[in-house]
């Protein structure tokens, strides 16, 4: 014989193909019974479910680390004393908190204050409510803040409520906070030299004095700005970003031990806003 025969895989290959083409029919009928689509649905959606969730834990896990509590919304009373030694003590007092989400349920005013409490920066930590929306989110917070501090029958002041965040260079836990300071007090923070000289129950209370003096500048901007608007008969819509509340508020307070506020600790701070020597 001239040649070998050669053996043909001809036959072989188109056994492979049809025994392939077998498997997928059998597995597209399998899919296209109702329970199997309903079980892969499930599954799906268990799935999808589970990844959602881990990625918000990691995303609450990132807050916790970098102290983000702007989802909380609190109060804080601040409380102004002149000791007869010659101490000028500020001291903050927790009035209540809540979930952001609870004071302000419509999710456009919850989605507008939280980027507006982003926003704030260590050289103004003043939320901008200088617009429509600003003073819808204003009228939003006074029902709220007003129902959280009824303490009783007691003397009654007027009071500045301002809400602030606080950013990390000043505060290592970033929440927003509405102040409720009286009056007369808020006006003394004015002066930086005041402001400097005060005491604090702790270091980190300086963050709150700064504010504080942010607060006054900003209240007799306000005042001017109304006034001159109200003296030339125009409307003061949208000028006012702090609401003066008619609250009856204990001022009692113990003299826990103070001491001046460590301003090296917002060194960078005050370099910015021009207030270190």
């Amino acid at each position: 014989m001239l040649s070998e025969r050669v053996p043909s895989t001809y036959g072989n290959e188109s056994d492979r193909i049809s025994g392939m083409e077998k498997v997928l029919e059998s597995v597209r009928t399998v899919l296209e019974l109702h329970g199997v689509q309903g079980l892969l649905l499930t599954l799906l959606g268990v799935a999808t479910g589970w990844l959602l969730a881990r990625w918000r834990r990691f995303r609450m896990q990132r807050r916790i680390a970098g102290g983000d509590a702007r989802e909380i919304i609190a109060i804080d009373q601040i409380l102004v004393h002149d000791y007869p030694d010659g101490r000028t003590t500020v001291r903050n007092r927790a009035c209540g908190s809540a979930a952001l989400e609870s004071v302000l349920p419509n999710p456009v005013a919850h989605d507008a204050f939280l980027a507006r409490a982003k926003a704030t920066r260590s050289v103004n930590p003043l939320i901008d409510l200088k617009d429509h929306m600003g003073s819808y989110l204003l009228y939003l917070l006074t029902p709220w803040v007003c129902g959280m501090v009824r303490h009783g029958r007691l003397p009654h002041e007027v009071w500045i409520m301002a809400p602030v965040c606080e950013p990390g260079v000043l505060s290592a836990h970033q929440s927003s906070t509405v102040i409720l300071i009286q009056r007369s007090d808020l006006e003394r923070f004015r002066d930086w030299e005041f402001c400097r000289n005060v005491e604090v129950e702790h270091g980190s209370d300086g963050a709150r004095v700064l504010t504080l003096w942010h607060m006054a500048r900003e209240y007799e901007r306000q005042r001017n700005e109304v006034e001159q608007l109200q003296a030339a008969g125009k409307p003061t819509t949208f000028v006012e970003t702090m609401y003066y509340l008619d609250l009856g508020l204990d001022i009692d307070e113990v003299d826990i031990p103070t001491k001046p506020v460590p301003w090296e600790r917002f060194a960078s701070t005050l370099k910015a806003l021009k207030l270190s020597p």
